[in-house]
């Protein structure tokens, strides 16, 4: 083999390396794999209005905690296939700050090993726990100990809503803006 065969295999070989690392650090894009939400009953909500994202029954449903979506993931097979997680979750235990985040988060991750985690804040005021608007300082902490531990937290969430009715709809602005975030991350 001469020089210049040589130096084409070496260029060649390194380039293919490079190309395998880089996919592998940048991950997936939404074109290569299924968009998911996961969570409580605004994540049922938020997945029937959206173009490139489903809720699976067993990993969405009303009522749920953080206990809940662990205990499903528990059970439901590892998915390489899905590139984007979106999870709502908080509202049902009031942002307690002893949810267990840091295994719900390490339980996404190893279900769904080519994934990456987005989650978007709900909504308090009407469950009767958070009576009041200030209650939105609960939530700061609580989502960020989700983007401690890598998860994009959206810039859009639910919030403050006076009656359960109103929490639920998905003609709100403010669940319009979900909408609109995660159909705009999964074009």
């Amino acid at each position: 083999m001469n020089s210049k065969t040589k130096r084409f295999i070496f260029i060649t070989l390194g380039l293919g390396a490079f190309l395998i690392y880089a996919s592998k650090i940048f991950g997936n894009n939404s074109s290569t794999g299924k968009n998911i939400v996961i969570g409580d009953s605004h994540a049922v909500m938020i997945a029937s209005k959206l173009k490139n994202a489903t809720a699976p029954t067993e990993l969405a449903r009303s009522g749920w905690n953080v206990s809940s979506v662990i205990n499903a993931l528990n059970s439901y097979p590892v998915s390489t296939d899905v590139s984007k997680v979106f999870l709502s979750i908080g509202t049902n235990s009031g942002y307690n700050k002893n949810d267990n985040i840091e295994s719900l988060v390490s339980k996404i991750y190893a279900k769904f090993p080519n994934a990456r985690l987005y989650v978007f804040k709900g909504s308090y005021g009407w469950s009767g726990r958070y009576e009041n608007a200030n209650a939105a300082n609960d939530l700061v902490p609580y989502y960020q100990r989700f983007s401690y531990l890598n998860a994009t937290v959206l810039n859009n969430g639910l919030g403050y809503f006076a009656t359960d009715a109103k929490a639920h709809s998905t003609s709100s602005t403010q669940a319009q803006n979900i909408i609109n975030e995660i159909n705009n991350l999964t074009k």
